[in-house]
């Protein structure tokens, strides 16, 4: 996860499975295979029957609210991603975890969990609901729920026999959690620098005299 979406590149994530789980020899239920879920792709992962868990980037109990949040789900209803995950957990026989990021006064309420509670059990068996407290970046909208809320809506799901965890947040306090990771300078365009006119200074520039004492 994190480093662009596995179901649009299906073939290279079999083979780096493989590779881990018959060179490094990690287990395959030591692993997650994570997705925001794109069309007849996750069919097509079940076929091969790994027992690995399903991560699937879920965020809101409707369709609407979804659109919201995560634009590409215009393009797979909610209902056929449901039913995806349904026939995933059958044929592979391992539970799907849901990816649940809590956005203050967005999709945090209770009516969201009990939304979300009842579309699960519609599902049927083999869910775990995994919340992600949002962690803030500066000049985004959204902001991190208070810990009231976060217990409310766990208390919500689990009096509705929802198995759900809440993901430890670390790395806060530095912009360093999940999600925050990103290079500050890149707010702003790099200075334009010209190629220096002689080789001779490409090579002095490129072999430094001494050791810098700047910190990286």
């Amino acid at each position: 996860m994190g480093m662009g979406e596995p179901m649009l590149n299906l073939k290279a994530v079999l083979e780096a499975h493989q590779c881990l789980n018959k060179e490094l020899k990690i287990g395959q239920r030591m692993m997650t295979i994570s997705t925001v879920g794109v069309p007849n792709t996750i069919s097509k992962l079940a076929s091969h029957k790994l027992q690995s868990t399903l991560a699937v980037s879920l965020h809101a109990p409707n369709q609407r609210l979804r659109e919201t949040i995560v634009p590409s789900a215009k393009a797979y209803p909610l209902e056929a991603l449901m039913d995806d995950c349904k026939n995933y957990f059958l044929e592979t026989g391992r539970r799907v975890s849901f990816e649940y990021t809590l956005l203050a006064r967005i999709n945090d309420e209770k009516a969201h969990a009990e939304e979300l509670a009842a579309l699960l059990h519609a599902c049927g068996g083999g869910y775990h609901v995994n919340l992600i407290p949002y962690n803030p970046v500066e000049g985004s909208e959204y902001k991190r729920p208070y810990r009231k809320a976060i217990q409310a809506f766990v208390d919500a799901l689990e009096s509705r026999k929802i198995t759900v965890s809440v993901r430890q947040t670390r790395g806060l306090d530095a912009n360093a959690a999940c999600g925050q990771l990103r290079n500050e300078f890149q707010k702003n365009p790099l200075l334009e620098s010209s190629p220096p006119s002689e080789p001779n200074q490409l090579l002095e520039s490129s072999t430094p005299s001494e050791p810098s004492l700047v910190p990286a």
